[in-house]
């Protein structure tokens, strides 16, 4: 039985191995084997195939600029990666999560999930993820118009990789990017140089698409230099490519550019022609931003060749699809701000409880849960230097045989309230049992801590109405040192236990330095 299970688990392999093989050769068939392989893993109750399966299915749908759908299936990805605390599946998802909201115009959101992606990426060395999150992020950068932190990622990335023993990113996609982001700047030169670099290593490495976009770079860069022949055959090449490798977005854009070319070669029907097909194409796509902007390239050439038929619809396209963007970002930042909301509650909740946990109801102390790793935080937060005092209450048992428990709770109110006034805010103040209580003062030595003793005794030997009585609360302590006694904290706890109850010997209602010999 569990050999069946194996082999038809190796089967979901193979349908997932064929899926990308499909990918890599823009057949357009990968998405059936990522459905076969996502039934028979379901079927199987095999958590990694159906996430590997979504994953595929969400990537397929990304491609030809089905965003929301991509969502739904990225969503299963998530909860199947949390549920087995699987860094490297959460990252990659988070990471396709930005792309698909980047996609969706929903910034925000995209930036929220890529730099998960990136902390889990640094933090457990997944250098080929974190690769492409940068990448990513320098996308957004650059549509945001802050080119100059984009460039400083980029050329950061292509050191990475340059040094790297093995390709962990594709540095044509680095080229390609640094060619566009630089072309924006108006930095001609320097964009044609890195448009170029795309080009060769796109073409060594047999990488299409990468092809296509730098194609389509250089088409951009000859357009600005107003070479339109040579922009027109660049775009011309990257149309090829796009139809080649099914890329629903560069389809569009493409066409978006080369109808505007027409029109400045005054080639009126062939612009209307080529922006006409852009249109009806991108009707189609779950792609609202590639809506708009080739509704408003559309509504252009109308106006240039007194369409009016078409104009009234691309406009009305323009501005339905402007008001969906809105709503849907409207919307969106609703549920964001409604999830910080709950999770801002959530945190409240949280430190509640965990002050109920930590803290003693009684005094307001922390309680004994916390030591030693209170202590050990402090020490790593503070420096490495510091004094433990052990302190025990003399008079509580006295007072709960006299007057009762509740006149004892009282006495240990009023201790542990001078006890916090006392010692410094940063010092930590945990009840270990009934009357016994540990002080950590970080930075303090022997000279400090004997000062801020001195002062709590004083402090405490003021009479104050314990039950039916006047009386002073009495203490002994025992100091030790850290690191001088020892830079163990349970080991530096018995000592100044050790030290109080030597200074209980001696008559009470004092303290002693821990001394080992």
């Amino acid at each position: 039985m569990v050999i069946a299970m194996k082999d038809q688990r190796s089967i979901v392999d193979e349908l997932l191995d064929e899926c990308d093989r499909h990918t890599n050769q823009y057949t357009g068939k990968e998405m059936s084997f990522a459905i076969d392989a996502l039934e028979l893993s379901r079927v199987l109750q095999y958590d990694i195939g159906m996430y590997e399966s979504h994953f595929r299915i969400a990537r397929s749908l990304m491609a030809n600029c089905n965003n929301e759908e991509s969502i739904k299936h990225l969503d299963i990805c998530y909860s199947i990666a949390n549920k087995h605390k699987d860094k490297v599946r959460i990252a990659r998802t988070a990471n396709s999560f930005g792309i698909a909201y980047y996609n969706l115009g929903v910034i925000s959101k995209s930036l929220d999930y890529l730099l998960e992606a990136l902390e889990i990426s640094k933090s457990k060395d997944y250098p080929d993820i974190e690769c492409r999150v940068y990448n990513n992020i320098c996308s957004i950068l650059t549509e945001l118009g802050d080119h100059e932190t984009a460039m400083e990622y980029l050329f950061s990335l292509l050191s990475k990789c340059e040094n790297s023993d093995s390709e962990i990113f594709p540095k044509c996609i680095i080229y390609r990017n640094l060619g566009h982001t630089l072309h924006l700047m108006n930095r001609v030169d320097e964009a044609e140089t890195f448009a170029n670099k795309a080009m060769q290593e796109s073409i060594m490495n047999k990488n299409v698409q990468m092809l296509c976009e730098s194609y389509y770079i250089m088409g951009e860069i000859r357009a600005s230099q107003k070479n339109l022949s040579e922009a027109k055959e660049y775009y011309l090449r990257a149309l090829a490519l796009a139809n080649e490798t099914n890329n629903s977005y560069y389809l569009v854009q493409i066409r978006m550019k080369l109808s505007k070319l027409y029109c400045e070669n005054n080639s009126y029907d062939a612009a209307f022609q080529t922006i006409l097909s852009a249109y009806n194409f991108a009707m189609k796509l779950d792609y609202p931003v590639l809506k708009r902007n080739v509704s408003l390239s559309m509504a252009d050439i109308c106006q240039i060749t007194n369409n009016k038929e078409m104009l009234i619809e691309a406009l009305t396209a323009y501005k339905d699809t402007t008001r969906v963007l809105e709503e849907e970002t409207l919307r969106r930042q609703q549920v964001f701000t409604k999830t910080q909301l709950i999770l801002f509650n959530l945190k409240k909740d949280n430190e509640r409880l965990r002050n109920e946990i930590e803290r003693d109801p009684l005094t307001g102390c922390l309680s004994s849960r916390t030591f030693p790793d209170r202590i050990s935080q402090t020490i790593s937060t503070c420096g490495d230097k510091g004094s433990l005092i052990f302190l025990d209450v003399d008079n509580l048992k006295t007072i709960n045989d006299s007057y009762g428990h509740d006149a004892g709770d009282e006495l240990l109110k009023t201790f542990s309230n001078d006890l916090i006034n006392v010692f410094p805010q940063e010092a930590v103040k945990i009840r270990i049992s009934g009357d016994e209580f540990i002080v950590f003062v970080p930075k303090a030595g022997k000279k400090e801590t004997v000062k801020i003793l001195d002062k709590l005794i004083d402090t405490l030997a003021k009479p104050r109405m314990i039950g039916p009585a006047m009386m002073p609360v009495l203490v002994s302590a025992g100091i030790a040192l850290y690191p001088d006694h020892s830079t163990d904290i349970v080991s530096l706890k018995k000592m100044a236990d050790a030290a109080m109850y030597s200074a209980k010997q001696a008559g009470r209602g004092g303290y002693r330095v821990y001394n080992a010999f």
